[in-house]
């Protein structure tokens, strides 16, 4: 079972406080990058892992529509949204560090939403 289950995030997205500059911007933090670079063109693996994880938790964490996702991310298609997020999905189950870097962002962007309250 996954920390981040849809159930859970269901909860959080009726409150309605995480936003994704939030998500990018503790997201780049995390992976030490720019919300630049997230946003940007490049497609190396340590930039593309980040942004995929950024767009996973826009999912799950806001009420955000796939193509309102892509847009915060430099205009992407909703269909690269969508495979952010089957990848993630995928790779939560497969890859141990990757479980541990999404649910410690989750974590993270949930306190520094808890304390802007």
């Amino acid at each position: 079972d996954c920390l981040l289950s849809r159930g859970l995030g269901d909860v959080y997205k009726r409150q309605g406080q995480i936003t994704p500059g939030t998500i990018l911007e503790e997201t780049a933090a995390y992976f030490t990058i720019s919300v630049e670079e997230i946003q940007g063109a490049s497609r190396s693996r340590n930039l593309t892992r980040a942004r995929q994880i950024a767009m996973y938790l826009c999912r799950e964490l806001t009420d955000l529509s796939l193509p309102k996702i892509g847009k915060e991310f430099g205009g992407r298609d909703h269909t690269t949204v969508m495979h952010a997020e089957r990848k993630i999905k995928q790779l939560l189950s497969e890859d141990r560090r990757v479980y541990d870097e999404v649910s410690e962002l989750t974590s993270i962007i949930r306190k520094k939403v808890a304390r802007g309250r």
